[in-house]
Formats: C-alpha cells, sequence, structure tokens
C-alpha cells in the first residue's frame, strides 16, 4: 500500500473511530529514500487565568490565579509497506518560578519537588496494509461522542478498524482493547486490599450516510470484585462490572443543525453492597440544535440530563468555563463545576440534574469571532465530589445561572488568543477569566 494512502486512512481512523469532528494542521513532510516518510508538525499554548471561588461553591471560598504553557511535537513515521510509527511528546506546567518552586535558585531540577511534567503523549504503532483495514498497538488518544462520553484521553490500546466505502458516506467497524487499570504500577491510596487491574472491551460502529454523522458503542468494563468487608470509601478501581451503552448523531441540513449523544450505564453490581462507581443502571442525554440565520450569526440552543447519576464526559462543551468544558489532556484552569456523577453509589441515592443553555456566535470578521451564552444547571442529590468521603462538604443541590463570553482572534492561520469570561450564581457562585494564545506549526 502507498504511503498516501496509509495517511488517508489514517485521517479517516481519526476522525470517524472516535465520533467526533476532528481538526489537524497540514504537516510538514519529508521523504527520505530507502526509508518512508517522516511527518512533523507541533503546536503550544499559553494561558493566564484569574478564579473567584464563591462562598457557595465546593471547595476553599478564596480566589486564586495562574499560568500555564504547554507544548507538544509531532513526529510520524511512514514506510511504503503499510507500517507507521506515530508519537507526540507533551510537556506541561504550572508557571511556579524558579526551579518550579524545588527550593531555591541554586537546587536541582530533579530533585523529586514539583517537577514539570513530559510525558510521551502518543505512541503507538499502526499498520493499513490490508486494504480496507488498520490496527494499532499502543498509547493512543480516545474520543467518543462529541466528548460527552470521553474526551481528549489516552488509552493503552489495541484497535482494529474496517472500513466499508458507500456511494453516501462510509461505515467503519471497530474493535477496542483498552488496559484502563494496572494495580502493579498504581499509587492508588484509596485501596486498603488489592483491587486488580481493569479491562474494557469495546465493539462499535461508526459512520455517514448523505450527512448524517453517527455512532454506536458498547464497553463492557471487567474488574476484579470488591472485599466482603464494608468499604466506607467508593473506590474507582473497585469495578466488578458494567456496561456503556453510548449512541450519538449529528445533521446538518441547510442552515439547521443538530445533535445529540446518550451514556446508558446498566450493572447490579451493587445489588449486595453499595461500593462500586457505576455500579447500579444510570443514564444520561444531551441535545443541541443550531440555526445560521445569516453566514456570519449562529444561534444554538442545549438541553442535557442525568439519572442516577448519569455519566458526562468532563471535556463535554456546557456553554460554561465553570462547568465540564475540560478535556482529560487540556485542564480548564477555572472549571469549578461537574454536571455528572459516579451512579448511584454508598447508598447516597440517584443523582439527577438538568443543564440548558443558549448560546450567539458571531463572525464579527473573517479573523475575529465572538459567542455569548447563557444557561442554567440544576442538580439534586449532588454527590459528584466524593460527598461519602467529606460528608461535611455534601449539598443536597447545586443551582446556578451562568453567563459566558468569548472573544477569538486568530491573527494568522493556526495562530490565536482568546479571552474568555464566564460568571454562575447562587449555588456555584463562581467568577473567572481566562486568556489564551495557541500557537501552531505544521
Amino acid at each position: 500500500m502507498n504511503t498516501n494512502k496509509n495517511l488517508s486512512l489514517s485521517a479517516l481512523a481519526l476522525a470517524c473511530s472516535m465520533g467526533m469532528m476532528a481538526t489537524s494542521a497540514q504537516a510538514v513532510t519529508v521523504d527520505f529514500a530507502d526509508v518512508g516518510k517522516i511527518e512533523m508538525k507541533a503546536d503550544a499554548f499559553v494561558k493566564g487565568y484569574h478564579l473567584d471561588n464563591g462562598p457557595g461553591n465546593f471547595g476553599p471560598d478564596e480566589s486564586k490565579k495562574g499560568a500555564q504553557s504547554q507544548v507538544r511535537l509531532t513526529m510520524n513515521m511512514y514506510n511504503d509497506s503499510g507500517w507507521a510509527i506515530k508519537t507526540r511528546l507533551l510537556g506541561f506546567y504550572d508557571w511556579a518560578g524558579d526551579r518550579r518552586h524545588s527550593g531555591g535558585s541554586g537546587t536541582d531540577y530533579d530533585n523529586g519537588i514539583n517537577n514539570d511534567s513530559i510525558s510521551l503523549d502518543e505512541a503507538y504503532l499502526e499498520y493499513t496494509g490490508i486494504d480496507s483495514w488498520l490496527f494499532r498497538v499502543g498509547r493512543q488518544e480516545a474520543n467518543w461522542g462529541y466528548n460527552f462520553n470521553i474526551a481528549d484521553d489516552r488509552r493503552d490500546r489495541i484497535l482494529a478498524m474496517k472500513t466499508l466505502m458507500l456511494d453516501t458516506g462510509y461505515v467503519g467497524l471497530i474493535g477496542i482493547y483498552d488496559l484502563r487499570f494496572a494495580e502493579d504500577h498504581s499509587t492508588n491510596g484509596l485501596a486498603p486490599v488489592s483491587t486488580g487491574d481493569l479491562s474494557m472491551y469495546t465493539i462499535a460502529a461508526v459512520g455517514n450516510y448523505s450527512g448524517l454523522d453517527w455512532g454506536v458503542l458498547w464497553a463492557y468494563f471487567d474488574g476484579k470484585p470488591a472485599p466482603d468487608f464494608p468499604n466506607e470509601v467508593s473506590n474507582p478501581y473497585y469495578t466488578d462490572y458494567f456496561h456503556n451503552i453510548s449512541p450519538y448523531f449529528g445533521k446538518t441540513m441547510g442552515d439547521f443543525s443538530v445533535k445529540g449523544a446518550a451514556n446508558i450505564i446498566l450493572s447490579d453490581a451493587n445489588k449486595d453492597n453499595a461500593i462500586y462507581f457505576w455500579g447500579n443502571n444510570s443514564w444520561s442525554a444531551f441535545l443541541e440544535a443550531g440555526y445560521q440565520f445569516t453566514p456570519e450569526f449562529q444561534l444554538q440552543a442545549q438541553v442535557a440530563a442525568i439519572g442516577d447519576g448519569g455519566l458526562v464526559g468532563r471535556g463535554w462543551d456546557s456553554y460554561s468555563m465553570l462547568i465540564n468544558s475540560s478535556s482529560r489532556n487540556e485542564i480548564n484552569p477555572v472549571r469549578t463545576e461537574f454536571f455528572g456523577g459516579f451512579g448511584d453509589f454508598n447508598g447516597n441515592g440517584g443523582q439527577d440534574g438538568l443543564l440548558y443553555g443558549l448560546r450567539a456566535n458571531w463572525n464579527a470578521s473573517e479573523q475575529l469571532k465572538v459567542t455569548f451564552a447563557v444557561g442554567r444547571m440544576d442538580m439534586d442529590n449532588y454527590n459528584a465530589n466524593l460527598s461519602s468521603v467529606l460528608p461535611d462538604t455534601f449539598r443536597d443541590n447545586t443551582k446556578g445561572t451562568f453567563y459566558d463570553i468569548k472573544a477569538l482572534y486568530e491573527f494568522s492561520k493556526g495562530n490565536s488568543i482568546e479571552v474568555r469570561a464566564g460568571h454562575a450564581d447562587e449555588d456555584i457562585d463562581d467568577t473567572a477569566i481566562l486568556t489564551t494564545l495557541r500557537v501552531s506549526f505544521g
């Protein structure tokens, strides 16, 4: 198989197997005779923020401010027989001053205190040498359901995908194994005894039919049963078993667009001892509709709901910078609330909630984009912050109206500066501002 076909199939797999819209900048590709192609690109951001954490919110009544930096360097290698190596190096740190607060300007960098985070962000072997098949083994990025299930996570994964091209689109059939937790490499402090390993087995189908973007996933989580004696701490790695079914869809019809996703958890692991996260049946769903009034102006509305502590991805776009909107590997430093739960655990009862919002998107020019959003979150029996572990901070509900405004200026292709401000009242009682500079190469 030639290298260009390898690149196309890999791009298709990234776009459709993850269940979300994917964008990527053009990379620099160099062809070496008798070796193959090497693809290189890089991106970085710098963030500055200030958060006024009000007395009504979970956590200390105090303000905080800071800055963050992240740099990613990508290098992918391809040969003409269908093999590829995909790698990405990530460096991230919170600004903390001289030598990362390691003890003073004269101390060593690697003394183990407040070191910078440098990691191999992605590293996997890929094979596309069999027509319409793709195989990947190694650390990979995971997204699903417009971020309502998971966003920008990293998985130690084996993936196989078969793509069927249709006259009006495609269908992708996917099988996945993830090692979600390895006890031998854990420093988990919640478990008094062995938790065992946790594996996830997934089959999924994704596709696009005449512009209808769709996907459905079934994942089975297989872990070790918890000990027989009562355990007051609900440990996420005591996961005996549960099933996650997650469909999504999206469609644009002229000026009107609609999309949605759902997460359904099926388990009766808590029937004897209520100590498992997602050990009971639970559900969550969202629906968003938009209308493009003019080429410059769009109005969007969405509603999301959870029942019995339903699963919602941390990176799901709630329209508020204070609620979710924080993916696994680009953490939002001003997020203070989480819409979603861990199921009905520890006898706290089902956690129900509703979030709805309205957002206006205005393209003031080719470079400047402005959005304004308003909405409300209303959650009963709030336990997403481990109220069973910290009973003094337990709240019967979390309610508040939020307001959010953002201005993004793209001063050149792939390079932008964004200023965003948000406020929420009542039980949330937070105000924040965040500035982000992004630069990409390739």
